[in-house]
């Protein structure tokens, strides 16, 4: 009897086993986007290895379409390089789209997701682009560090004069010390001594914060991985630099603004933003806590944002000038035609003047050179469909900006440089056109474009209309 009691139980249990496996076996695959052979464990991460991933993406979607899946270790990425699937992206499903992925340089020199730019979609993120939209980012703050950049740019202009006819100048390092500057001062109020190490310091954690790290790439082995790359030390020491320098600020700030609030003179208080971010923080009233942590996770983004990002446009415009000299030719004449007789440009005379073809030359620049060819990951909250394919929830999803700028579907001789292909003003960078997406579109769209724009225009005519 025992004995026909557990044949019966053994027959039952092999004939669920094989319903199971027949139900799986006629259950329809989800349709995933097409995407480049994979190698074991590591997927397709061979065709990353020592190249330009703008470039090296461009090219695979050049073989396996607009929209492909790649997988990178553990991780699914999902890559959009059409106007079609950016829009899908930014747009159609930007809600579902609209979260970060939690990357260990974010956890751990971001202080823990606190910022805007890699803060996960939810309450407080929404809350904390309200509050810098309104205080931090808005025209009027643009605005009133104005002679911010009108002084850096005079003192640019000046050391190239200085540095007389014959001698060589170096644009790269020119630009990017201009963009420090001018950050340090609307954020601290002035240039600090320890600039050096602070800014080496930023970029070492934007250069570990692209998605693209061994650790980043497999979320089970995430805190093994840290250690054993050494990724977890490197980001902690740049951790440590930046947070103990922020804090000094911070100290000093409060102890500055304490004395004039003592003294009466409270007109001018709000100096720089950290001043201005102080001020908010006793007031409150945002629906989150405005510790120190999250005002030096702000000022950290309008570094990590504002610096690297504006210097490398600059630099790329002036090059492209270089390379095409009739445009160069007619942008010259025309500066140097408004400006006749001014021994200093200020942001005021650029506004009355109205120089239209500065602005197309500068949206060429940006089209050919976006500041982040590949725009900041983004990841999907839940799986969804995108142009016939399903994109499975807790992907990473990146929009190609580099190859959507350079896609002759959308741009006639799309490898060269022509700001009049900008003349008839349909195309802009609002994040309303989905061919030309510098700054990104939607919800997380870059908020601080213009900051870096104002810098721009007043260096690239301050170098045009006082030298060739």
């Amino acid at each position: 009897m025992d004995e026909y009691l557990y044949q019966s139980l053994l027959l039952s249990m092999l004939a669920v086993a094989l319903l199971q496996l027949v139900k799986l076996a006629l259950r329809p695959r989800a349709r995933l986007p097409p995407g480049p052979w994979k190698l074991p464990v590591i997927g397709s991460m061979h065709h990353l290895v020592n190249v330009l991933p703008h470039r090296a993406l461009n090219d695979l979607a050049r073989v396996h379409g607009p929209l492909m899946m790649l997988r990178l270790g553990q991780t699914p990425l999902v890559v959009a390089s059409s106007k079609e699937t950016a829009r899908a992206v930014l747009k159609t499903h930007d809600t579902n789209f609209a979260t970060r992925p939690k990357l260990l340089a974010g956890e751990i020199v971001g202080y823990e997701w606190a910022d805007i730019l890699f803060s996960p979609s939810g309450d407080y993120w929404r809350k904390l682009r309200q509050l810098c939209a309104a205080e931090i980012l808005s025209p009027k703050r643009v605005l009133s560090f104005r002679h911010i950049r009108e002084d850096e740019v005079k003192l640019r202009v000046d050391e190239v004069r200085a540095a007389g006819p014959s001698t060589p100048v170096n644009l790269t390092v020119m630009f990017h010390s201009l963009t420090n500057s001018i950050v340090a001062r609307a954020a601290f109020g002035k240039k600090r001594k320890n600039a050096a190490e602070f800014m080496a310091a930023i970029k070492a954690g934007v250069g570990l914060s692209s998605g693209f790290c061994i650790p980043d790439l497999f979320p089970t082995w995430t805190t093994v991985l840290a250690k054993v790359t050494g990724m977890k030390r490197s980001l902690q020491g740049i951790h440590n630099t930046v947070n103990s320098i922020l804090q000094e600020i911070i100290d000093e700030r409060k102890a500055i603004r304490d004395d004039k609030i003592r003294s009466g003179a409270t007109g001018n208080v709000d100096e720089n933003l950290v001043d201005v971010l102080i001020a908010l923080q006793e007031k409150g009233g945002f629906g989150f806590d405005l510790d120190n942590s999250r005002i030096k996770a702000i000022i950290l983004d309008m570094f990590a944002g504002g610096t690297g990002t504006s210097a490398s446009a600059m630099e790329w415009a002036m090059s492209e000038l270089m390379r095409n000299p009739e445009v160069m030719k007619k942008l010259q004449g025309q500066i140097r035609e408004a400006f006749r007789g001014k021994a200093v440009i200020t942001e005021g005379d650029l506004q009355a003047s109205n120089l239209r073809y500065l602005k197309l030359v500068i949206k060429e620049a940006l089209r050919l050179h976006p500041p982040a060819p590949l725009l900041v990951p983004r990841e999907s909250i839940e799986a969804c469909e995108l142009e016939g394919y399903t994109i499975p929830a807790k992907s990473r999803v990146i929009v190609n900006a580099f190859a959507i700028g350079r896609d002759p579907k959308y741009w006639d001789h799309a490898e060269e440089f022509k700001p009049e292909r900008f003349e008839e003003g349909g195309v802009d960078f609002n994040g309303g056109s989905y061919e030309f997406l510098p700054f990104g579109s939607g919800r997380r769209m870059c908020p601080g474009f213009n900051y870096g724009l104002a810098s721009m225009e007043l260096a690239l005519v301050g170098m045009l209309y006082h030298f060739d």
